[in-house]
């Protein structure tokens, strides 16, 4: 039987009491990167999930995953348009997973916790592979899923506000990256990038945090613009931006939240506003 009948058929496989738990999971594993989207996205995927959430796995099996995929987040980590970062970015997600269960549970040690949070950060760092969805392959989806991993890690309780400022540094350098094939994120990535900020803030950051992070962003783009001019570069660059402080002052807004945190988006974007259509 193929592995992707088996997973196919795996909620009835599951009610069997004589299933391999091992074995299934070193092939799942083995196949996490398959270029094979419905392998990898519907299946794969599915699985793990099922099988963490649903506890079907004993502890000695989830620190086990934990650490092959840790591995597989820095696999050819630095490689652009390679289907390695199918690997990395789906492994990103069970990670997550697994850590939003031990927000549940508590399984596993602070040692590992703390490993993967500051794996996390340090992912979404490396990651040059930015592309959501890949013709023919399916969703690579990097900076969202990583962003997804990093929003789990945030949430965990022994996050420490003490690593606010290196995510938020971090989702900055994510607004930034050099993009494969020069265009600006297309696939939600800025709303995902939102979790996570929206985590800190959860957390307890403070609003002056972020609305010295907000400043911090528009200054960034500022330079880039005074060293490039209107550069496609820098045209790519403000869309990310501009579409993330545009989804943030939303998200706020729908909670009434924060008036002065929006109205200091609302300047960042008026002043990108009439950088671009005001020029007389």
């Amino acid at each position: 039987m193929t592995l992707k009948l088996e997973l196919i058929n795996i909620d009835k496989t599951l009610q069997k009491s004589d299933i391999d738990m091992d074995t299934l999971i070193e092939k799942i594993l083995g196949s996490i990167g398959s270029v094979d989207s419905e392998l990898r996205d519907k299946l794969i995927y599915y699985t793990f999930g099922k099988l963490i959430m649903e506890d079907f796995l004993t502890v000695k099996q989830m620190q086990h995953i934990i650490d092959v995929c840790y591995k597989n987040l820095f696999f050819d980590i630095g490689q652009k348009a390679s289907d390695t970062v199918f690997t990395r970015s789906f492994s990103a997600l069970v990670i997550a997973l697994i850590i939003e269960k031990d927000r549940e549970k508590r399984f596993l040690s602070d040692d590992i916790i703390l490993k993967i949070i500051n794996g996390s950060i340090e992912y979404l760092n490396l990651e040059t592979d930015i592309r959501g969805y890949v013709e023919e392959k399916g969703w690579a989806h990097s900076i969202a899923h990583g962003a997804d991993l990093l929003s789990e890690t945030i949430r965990h309780p022994l996050f420490n506000t003490k690593f606010s400022s290196k995510c938020l540094e971090t989702i900055k350098h994510c607004l930034f990256k050099e993009s494969t094939g020069d265009t600006p994120y297309v696939d939600d990535e800025e709303e995902r990038l939102l979790f996570a900020v929206e985590a800190l803030m959860e957390k307890g950051i403070t609003s002056n945090e972020i609305e010295s992070w907000v400043v911090e962003l528009s200054n960034k783009l500022n330079e880039l613009l005074e060293n490039e001019g209107y550069s496609l570069n820098f045209f790519r660059k403000r869309s990310n931006v501009v579409n993330f402080l545009r989804g943030f002052y939303f998200r706020l807004l729908y909670k009434n939240s924060n008036l002065k945190l929006r109205e200091n988006i609302v300047t960042a974007l008026k002043h990108w506003h009439e950088k671009l259509y005001n020029l007389n």
